[in-house]
């Protein structure tokens, strides 16, 4: 399977109070723990952020501390390790209208995190005034999101020549972690944790990906007059 640059989007950072969202009583009592959605919903109002990994120093505490959270109907602890615990969560209704919001006019919550009293949430649409709209629509609703960042992402699609899904995968991973980001914001040893390779491995596949895509760029030059 080959690949090629295609696509770009517009992707948005903000940053919503978790008083305002979720879990405001979890971090009154246990202010160092750190959340992390894993598969956000983003259409489906009623199973939105169905999973969450927590990093804490008690698992156990912190789940105690969670079904008095006024923001959780109701959580299971899945799996945990250390101070480390992934729980199936259910939200109450203001924190599923505020992902609905979020999710309006073909924009996609990517990801969603809590730390020090605060999420973050990330966000793409093929259409950068959706934003606007967004950003309206949660503030009208009372809901004081803060956008942090807005910036453009290429996304690579299918087609019938340049990369290896190796070479897909790693570029496309690199682009998602800011790697090539003016600054960067991941080495290639981030990108060789994630994808759980060597570092040389990562090292070769965006070398030969590189070589690749301007092979193919240079193979059909446009007239310019510069």
């Amino acid at each position: 399977m080959h690949f090629h640059l295609a696509r770009v989007s517009t992707i948005a950072e903000i940053a919503l109070p978790a008083s305002e969202f979720a879990l405001r009583e979890t971090f009154s009592r246990i202010p160092g723990a750190k959340f992390e959605i894993v598969g956000v919903v983003a259409h489906d109002t009623e199973r939105v952020m169905p999973q969450m990994q927590a990093i804490t120093s008690d698992i156990a505490v912190l789940q105690s501390v969670l079904t008095t959270d006024s923001s959780v109907t109701d959580c299971t602890v899945i799996t945990s390790r250390g101070n480390r615990g992934l729980f199936w969560m259910n939200w109450c209704e203001r924190v599923r209208e505020v992902v609905y919001l979020l999710a309006k006019n073909e924009t996609t919550v990517l990801a969603a995190s809590a730390a020090t009293s605060e999420w973050q949430f990330r966000i793409q649409s093929e259409d950068r005034d959706a934003f606007s709209t967004v950003y309206e629509s949660c503030r009208d609703a009372g809901f004081p999101v803060e956008v942090k960042n807005v910036h453009e992402q290429t996304t690579l699609l299918k087609d019938s020549r340049g990369l290896t899904t190796q070479q897909y995968e790693t570029l496309q991973t690199a682009i998602d972690r800011g790697y090539y980001d003016i600054p960067r914001n991941a080495t290639t040893e981030d990108l060789a944790e994630e994808l759980g390779v060597s570092h040389q491995a990562i090292s070769e596949r965006l070398r030969r990906g590189h070589r690749s895509l301007v092979e193919h760029g240079l193979s059909s030059p446009k007239s310019d007059s510069a």
